[in-house]
This record gives structure tokens, sequence and C-alpha cells, in this order.
């Protein structure tokens, strides 16, 4: 659990640095396009590639620290074992979907780099940020996976 939280707090800390890039692009960017009427070309494209990088960089530190929403305004009358009996089936089926997830955007990826896929105005390829969806959802996978079992060692135990 150590390795997995360590992981997915280093891709937070990549996407903290994402986001001050993207900042630093588009403040550059309208100071230019304001002052000097040369905006920078493509800052749009950029900032549209890097808020992929931003959003699944930082979901596994999210799982992590369970700092995702959640109601549990029914949840919370059950005992504490109903409660992780529930929060083990829902686990159980978020891992099935960011398991199809991550799957399906590896196989994305190398499709897409295959075809040379790459944006309109100055040729980003696209393949390495489903890469990085796959990779987001593959660490964010390993985090759901022990929160899971820690879940069922709650039902175990009582």
């Amino acid at each position: 659990m150590r390795i997995i939280n360590l992981l997915s707090r280093i891709m937070n800390m990549v996407a903290g640095g994402i986001l001050a890039a993207m900042m630093v692009l588009t403040v550059s960017d309208v100071f230019l396009r304001y002052f000097f009427k040369r905006p920078i070309l493509g800052a749009t494209e950029i900032t549209e590639s890097l808020m992929v990088c931003l959003a699944f960089f930082g979901l596994a530190w999210c799982a992590a620290q369970r700092s995702h929403l959640k109601v549990d305004l029914v949840m919370s009358i059950f005992s504490s074992r109903t409660q992780a009996v529930s929060d083990a089936l829902t686990g159980l089926a978020g891992l099935v979907m960011v398991a199809l997830i991550t799957w399906r955007n590896f196989t994305e990826a190398i499709a897409i780099q295959e075809l040379n896929i790459v944006s309109s105005l100055i040729k980003i390829p696209a393949f390495p940020f489903y890469y990085v969806i796959a990779l987001g959802c593959a660490v964010l996978f390993l985090v759901m996976f022990t929160q899971v079992i820690q879940e069922i060692g709650k039902v175990v135990r009582g």
C-alpha cells in the first residue's frame, strides 16, 4: 500500500506542476494577446492536452485520500458491517469499470499511434494522452483494489 500511495502522490505532484504550467501558459497567452496582439500559437490545444494529464494524474491521489464524493445519507443508519459490505460491493463494481477504462485506453493509444492522429493546429500527437489516461486509471485501480481489500477485511472481522 505504501508504494501505491507514494506513486499516486508523485502523480498528484506532477498534476500540480501541470496545473502551474497551464496557468503560466494561459496568463502569457492573454498578456501577449492583449498588449502585443500576438497570442501564443496553439495555446488552446496545449491547454486541452494538459487538462487530460491534470485530471487523470490526480485521480489516484484523490481516491487514496478518500476525497471523492460520497453520499451517506441512507447508509449512515445501517451497521458498520453493512456499510462495509456496501462499500466492498461498490468498490468491486468500480474496479471493473476502471479496469475496462484502463484496458480500452491502452488499446486506443496503440490504434491512434498507428494512425498518427494529431491535433489540428500545431500537430500534437494524440496517443500519449491516451497512455496518460490509461496510466492514471491503472494507478487508480491499484488504489481502489487495496481499498476493496480493506473493506472486505472489515466485513470478515465483523
